[in-house]
């Protein structure tokens, strides 16, 4: 157990820690959602993660995505893992900097009993989702984020194994910003999401 892990257990009991560090979580995105939520859980004591995500570091993403300036242009899983190997250098991580799809979704996420939707296009979430709903025990998707003042809060809503976080409306595509505040709440529940299904007793 390395220094962090000992720290961790200032807050969570050692079965606490065990049960946590024993689940694979797969997440499709490394995004806004995807890299902030890859982050609370790695903080959280989660170990074993696999992530894909297709896209490069771009400017537009800096203002809500766990990526600097000097990142740009690189790898988002590169990048995102070296990232979190600095808060826990023993985590087991497993990327793939490949664009999903249907054709070829069945190479991932094997052993992964979480996933995570955390992808931009509308229609890669959906897809994502429908995919993968019986291959896992748990889907955590984020569904609606976006925007500034927005009337309708981030709320969970569970629909079989399915826990779609969001706002249910949100859409970037109709004039709702993406930006960090919305983004990252959600992000927070989702992974806040992952943790309690996680330590849910059997």
């Amino acid at each position: 157990m390395n220094s962090f892990e000992q720290g961790l257990l200032r807050y969570l009991s050692k079965k606490q820690l065990a049960q946590i560090q024993s689940v694979q979580v797969g997440i499709g995105g490394a995004g806004g959602l995807g890299s902030n939520v890859a982050l609370l859980l790695v903080r959280t004591g989660f170990k074993n993660l696999e992530i894909l995500d297709s896209d490069k570091v771009d400017i537009s993403n800096l203002n809500r995505q766990q990526y600097f300036l000097k990142d740009i242009g690189k790898d988002k899983t590169k990048v995102l893992k070296r990232r979190l190997l600095d808060i826990n250098p023993d985590l087991q991580i497993k990327i793939h900097t490949i664009k999903w799809s249907a054709h070829n979704g069945s190479k991932f996420f094997k052993d992964c009993s979480i996933i995570v939707e955390a992808f931009d296009q509308v229609e890669n979430k959906h897809a994502f989702v429908e995919f993968y709903q019986d291959k896992a025990k748990t889907i955590v998707a984020g569904n609606g984020m976006a925007g500034i003042n927005s009337p309708k809060p981030i709320l969970v809503k569970k629909l079989d194994n399915i826990y779609f976080v969001g706002d249910n409306t949100t859409d970037i595509r109709h004039g709702h910003p993406p930006l960090a505040p919305r983004v990252t709440l959600c992000a927070a529940m989702m992974a806040e999401a992952v943790l309690k299904q996680t330590l849910k007793p059997s």
